[in-house]
């Protein structure tokens, strides 16, 4: 596996039934769909918008969660708990942080699905 700090590739599969397929399925959707969450919680934060900073990390949260991604998810639950406790100045100061978390599980992904995820 890449680097199981970011995610463990084991645990993923486990919570997939080792349907690799599905995991695949999966880390495509998070692919595409997790970049997007993130530039809503940007555009969110800087609307001053914290109900959608925490709807968009909620959603961020519920994908990771798949994925077995422990300090992605830790990341993205600040961000959500900053979003509901309507805090965007501690939103603010945690974007850095999950946009670093988020761009080292899209690498880690793209690193597992190019050496064969659904094999």
């Amino acid at each position: 596996m890449s680097d199981n700090r970011i995610f463990n590739l084991g645990e993923a599969l486990a919570r997939a039934d080792q349907d690799h397929a599905l995991l695949q399925e999966m880390a495509e959707l998070f692919l595409e769909h997790g970049p997007k969450d993130l530039a809503g919680i940007k555009t969110a934060l800087a609307a001053r918008n914290a109900e959608a900073v925490g709807r968009f990390a909620h959603r961020l949260k519920g994908a990771v969660l798949q994925l077995c991604a422990p300090a992605m998810l830790k990341a993205a639950k600040q961000m959500e708990e900053a979003g509901k406790a309507g805090d965007i100045a501690a939103a603010a100061a945690l974007y850095g942080g999950l946009e670093a978390e988020l761009t080292g599980l899209l690498d880690a992904l793209r690193f597992e699905m190019d050496k064969g995820l659904a094999a």
